[in-house]
């Protein structure tokens, strides 16, 4: 896919080859959003580091894409401080959640992996594209504070 815009290729693209390229699931997503924001992705990945594979390589709990991305949503958006408010990034992670279930069914890796079978490194690629797209998608659209999730946006 190529940003419409541009000609360049997407965000998802550009993670799908991070993660053919020794990224894991989780890192590539966080490097891929990050670099297109203009953001340096170096202490993200770091970060994200752990959350590949179910959480630490178990294959049970969050994907590891959907778990870059909040990594990535945690960098632009997260809070500097106590007492600020952090309504606009678990928004968005609601959101990207939401968005994952829709299209995956399952937020988790082993339910996802077992679906795949063989074809597990194909299929994981199109996490990593789907999750790194969405999100930069959500990142360049206002978050509208209508619906389940409230924002606190005004």
């Amino acid at each position: 896919m190529e940003n419409r815009n541009s000609g360049r290729p997407s965000t998802g693209d550009v993670a799908a080859g991070y993660f053919a390229d020794q990224f894991h699931c989780a890192e590539a997503v966080a490097k891929a959003v990050l670099n297109a924001k203009g953001e340096c992705a170096k202490s993200a990945v770091a970060c994200a580091t752990a959350f590949g594979g179910g959480f630490g390589r178990c294959f049970e709990e969050a994907c590891g894409a959907l778990s870059g991305g909040l990594v990535a949503i945690g960098q632009l958006h997260g809070r500097r401080g106590p007492g600020e408010s952090w309504d606009y990034p678990a928004s968005l992670g609601a959101m990207l959640r939401e968005a994952f279930v829709e299209e995956f069914g399952t937020t988790r890796c082993g339910e996802l992996r077992q679906r795949f079978g063989d074809a597990q490194e194909v299929e994981c690629r199109k996490l990593v594209r789907f999750t790194a797209d969405t999100l930069a998608e959500m990142l360049e659209t206002p978050v509208s504070c209508q619906g389940k999730v409230s924002c606190g946006c005004r």
